[in-house]
């Protein structure tokens, strides 16, 4: 079976293409209003003036993890397309198979999806494709308990930490899915039986062993790849892929099991601000904390008081008058509710039933580009809704619960 992915040109072109779509995509989202309109130009005046540079990102990590009980009742994962490592060979040599003992309980775990990668590995791998990550905000103190979930052999039994998938919203199949998690030896053993027979290939590689296998990407026609890699530690990982051709995204993934980068995951959007972002705090404190995580990127935004920070994926605007912050827009974080970019209006209703409705600036009977808020303290959370006013792509929080009509003009 070749696994190889795309290389020299070939691969030059998928990646110029992917991310051209994204971006493109992303002017999709943000059509005529000024001050949306104005708000992608900023973005993407900023992405120009970092260069292929991708934004700080970080890995929380908690010593001294505890395995949780297990759960009363299994719960699943819905089944998922994935990828092909570049890195380890794949042969019909079997595999050695852990002894029952040699998985030990994790000291430490991810919690955010983003902090798994590099900056230079992070842009070079995903670009500005947007994240959806599960759970949101992960406590990062107690493995999750063991649940059964499906996978191509059948069901297994096993702690899954982080479900990652980086891909359009809009998009039927394609995009990059990694699951990472925890499994006693004897469940990766029978995983490994049942991933042979569903006829993937398995090796010794990348300090484990790597599992490797297609499959068609229901209901398209179009084929994917799965690898599914675990150690002796018990650590295991899953990367689906479809019209996504990587290159090194398993090693990559592998070394941020045991990151120690700091980043945005844990940051979440509430009535006090965005993370480290509170409103009234000094502006130059927000730049000193937040800038060595996703870096500062105005470009050639002229007006002094806002500050664009931008990392991928993840965008924020900081607005601050006489040097403190009356305002900070997210795109990329949720609530603590997991509410945020992608989120529909049905489930921000159902999140926070005294949601409601708060004037715009333009005619407040049209669900396009509305804005809709929840009381959280002393301030509101708005929610900013997309052209058709039923998709969220970001989120506000400020002196004023209505976002600036623009931020630059």
């Amino acid at each position: 079976m070749n696994t190889e992915p795309p290389t020299g040109d070939d691969l030059q072109r998928m990646l110029v293409s992917m991310k051209q779509n994204v971006l493109e995509h992303a002017e999709e989202r943000h059509p005529k209003p000024k001050r949306h309109r104005s708000r992608i130009v900023i973005a993407t005046i900023a992405l120009l003036a970092l260069g292929t540079a991708g934004g700080a990102v970080a890995l929380a990590v908690v010593p001294q993890v505890q395995q949780a009980a297990p759960a009363p009742s299994p719960t699943t994962e819905p089944s998922v397309p994935a990828s092909t490592p570049a890195s380890a060979p794949v042969v019909d040599t079997p595999a050695p198979k852990p002894s029952a003992s040699s998985a030990a309980a994790p000291s430490r775990y991810p919690t955010d999806c983003r902090a798994l990668y590099s900056d230079a590995d992070r842009e070079r791998l995903f670009g500005r494709t947007p994240l959806t990550q599960s759970p949101a905000h992960p406590d990062g103190t107690t493995v999750p308990a063991p649940s059964t979930m499906p996978y191509a052999g059948g069901t297994w039994t096993a702690s899954e930490w982080l479900d990652c998938v980086w891909a359009d919203p809009r998009a039927d199949v394609s995009g990059i899915h990694v699951t990472i998690g925890s499994a006693s030896a004897a469940a990766l053993s029978g995983r490994e039986d049942g991933l042979r027979a569903a006829g993937a290939d398995c090796a010794p590689g990348d300090g484990g062993t790597v599992c490797s296998r297609r499959f068609r990407a229901d209901p398209s026609p179009e084929d994917g790849t799965e690898t599914s890699w675990w150690d002796g530690d018990g650590r295991w990982i899953t990367i689906s892929q479809v019209n996504a051709p990587t290159s090194g995204l398993l090693s990559a993934t592998i070394a941020g099991l045991s990151s120690d980068r700091v980043g945005p995951g844990s940051w979440v959007v509430s009535g006090a601000g965005v993370g480290p972002i509170t409103i009234g705090s000094a502006y130059q404190d927000v730049v000193a904390a937040v800038g060595p995580v996703v870096p500062q990127a105005n470009g050639s935004c002229p007006n002094p008081n806002v500050g664009i920070f931008d990392s991928g994926d993840l965008h924020l605007v900081v607005q601050q008058a006489d040097g403190k912050v009356i305002g900070v827009e997210a795109s990329g974080l949720t609530t603590a509710a997991g509410m945020g970019r992608g989120n529909s209006l049905d489930q921000l209703r159902a999140a926070y039933p005294d949601l409601t409705r708060t004037p715009g600036y333009g005619d407040d009977s049209s669900p396009s580009f509305a804005y809709w808020s929840v009381r959280d303290g002393d301030r509101s959370v708005t929610f900013e809704m997309d052209d058709a006013g039923t998709s969220v792509i970001g989120v506000w929080v400020g002196v004023d619960p209505r976002p600036p009509y623009e931020y630059c003009g």
